[in-house]
């Protein structure tokens, strides 16, 4: 519990005592000594994941060494292969690169989906995995986020017919930074292995855009994500027993977790942004005000973007994408949103969470909706609907817990709430929810933080509203650290993933 105190933004150790002094060190050491700075906060990041994840941390270390060494082995036993081989000639994955990408996934199989099989009842291998212990190995942290950032490495560098960089602490660094280090953005070495060569020169203008953004994302974190959350877990906890379910319970508890999750993931991805910005890093945008889609096509253009561009990038246009046939087309969306489901785990919650999403997609394709371009206002609501019943059994998670919660929801009884529920409904958890609301009828072109503070969508700083940011960041900065000295500890949901 300790590690994991400290690896939350949010915790008084990382808000108090490990940033600030990694920022000071980081900003001590000259501007022109690239090597310095980049060698002071791997160091910084090599700390952090060891403090939060202790021994756990061979996990990314092996995931380092073999996705590293791998795509610069693959690349010398072609050109030894060939000896007229031009990178500019290599396009697919080689043989060496396949057994790379397997080895890295060792770890991700072994921790994350063994002890889920294990408990499952499946003659003979269930009980060898119950002997082996698998069922307590603990998982370790981000180790999705970091494996897939890994695999893109591998991928990329096998496409481009040579290692992207051949330098093992600048990829040491991409890979261990730790604004991404646990629950994404997931950013590829391209985008900024530039960057981690380059002498980053940190403007006033760019550190208070950091400084915003990272306020803003603590604050959707503390002040939102944390009281909805209490909400979400009066319900879904309570749910075995019947006398404290109804219908009004049921879909309060549901819209509850939805906000929770929105605004816990987004605001861990406003942190990791803003911390990035403050250390001369630029990471691509994660959310898109996701809420307000207009159908389930448009939901996936906005929610988790790095992920959902990963897996078309590397699993959905390889397989052929819509480029080779309807059926091709919807094979390669099922098994994206097969691995999506899986990505996050091996239980039953996420794959029906995973199957409705890819049901409604390919429903939307195959009638055309997707195309569609009146009625806004309805589809927005019927989209939000969706995915707002779509979550119970990604929290449930087990399908009893889901098929009782999704019965209140339709057929109620639609009498007063639950005991529990109501101690749950404080003035600070009912301003979380009203206010986490207006994620969904904002304006759908525009986030929430671009509409406060006036940053482009592009990720430029033209547009940045110094005299908003003057009153509003320290005013919320007080709020919010006031309510983190004075709460339980809260990790971001996506650290179990």
């Amino acid at each position: 519990m300790a590690g994991w105190f400290f690896v939350v933004f949010s915790s008084p150790t990382f808000l108090f005592l490990f940033l600030p002094l990694t920022l000071l060190g980081y900003h001590a050491i000259p501007v022109h000594w690239r090597r310095g700075r980049n060698t002071w906060l791997l160091a910084a990041s090599g700390l952090f994941y060891l403090w939060g994840a202790g021994s756990a941390i061979l996990a990314i270390l092996l995931v380092s060494v073999s996705s590293f060494g791998g795509a610069y082995i693959a690349w010398l036993i072609m050109r030894r292969a060939r000896p007229n081989y031009r990178d500019r000639e290599a396009r697919k994955i080689t043989i060496p690169s396949m057994v790379t990408l397997l080895i890295i996934l060792v770890p991700l199989i072994a921790f994350k989906y063994l002890p889920q099989i294990s408990t499952l009842d499946i003659p003979h291998i269930s009980s060898r995995l119950m002997n082996m212990g698998a069922q307590s190995w603990a998982l370790p942290l981000g180790i999705s986020f970091f494996t897939f950032h890994a695999l893109s490495f591998v991928i990329d560098s096998a496409r481009a017919g040579r290692p992207l960089t051949t330098s093992f602490p600048s990829y040491l660094l991409y890979l261990f930074v730790f604004p991404h280090q646990i629950a994404g953005p997931i950013v590829r070495y391209a985008e900024i292995g530039a960057q981690i060569q380059a002498v980053r020169r940190i403007t006033a203008k760019q550190m208070g855009y950091g400084i915003t953004r990272f306020t803003w994302g603590l604050a959707k974190k503390v002040l939102i994500a944390d009281n909805c959350g209490l909400v979400a877990n009066a319900m879904f906890d309570n749910v075995s027993n019947p006398n404290l379910m109804s219908g009004t319970g049921a879909w309060l508890g549901a819209v509850a977790y939805a906000l929770q999750i929105y605004f816990d993931f987004s605001g861990y991805s406003d942190m990791a942004i803003g911390l990035a910005q403050m250390f001369g890093f630029q990471f691509p945008e994660n959310f898109r005000s996701p809420y307000t889609a207009a159908n389930i096509t448009d939901f996936w253009r906005r929610w988790h973007i790095t992920l959902t561009k990963w897996f078309r990038d590397y699993v959905y246009i390889p397989l052929g994408g819509n480029r080779r046939g309807v059926w091709v087309e919807y094979g390669a969306l099922l098994l994206v949103f097969l691995l999506t489901s899986l990505w996050h785990g091996a239980l039953a919650g996420f794959l029906v969470w995973g199957g409705l999403h890819s049901a409604a997609l390919l429903l939307e394709r195959v009638t055309g909706l997707r195309n569609m371009r009146s009625l806004v206002v309805l589809r927005r609501a019927v989209t939000l609907l969706f995915v707002i019943v779509a979550w119970v059994p990604f929290r449930a998670l087990e399908m009893p817990t889901s098929m009782a919660i999704w019965r209140a929801m339709l057929a109620g009884p639609w009498d007063a709430i639950s005991p529990t529920l109501f101690v749950a409904l404080t003035p600070f958890t009912i301003a979380a929810m009203a206010t986490g609301a207006l994620s969904f009828v904002m304006p759908s072109r525009r986030t929430g933080f671009h509409t406060v503070f006036g940053q482009s969508e592009t990720g430029t700083l033209t547009a940045f509203r110094w005299k908003t940011a003057w009153v509003l960041v320290p005013l919320t900065l007080v709020v919010t650290l006031s309510m983190v000295l004075h709460s339980n500890f809260s990790p971001f949901l996506y650290f179990q993933f």
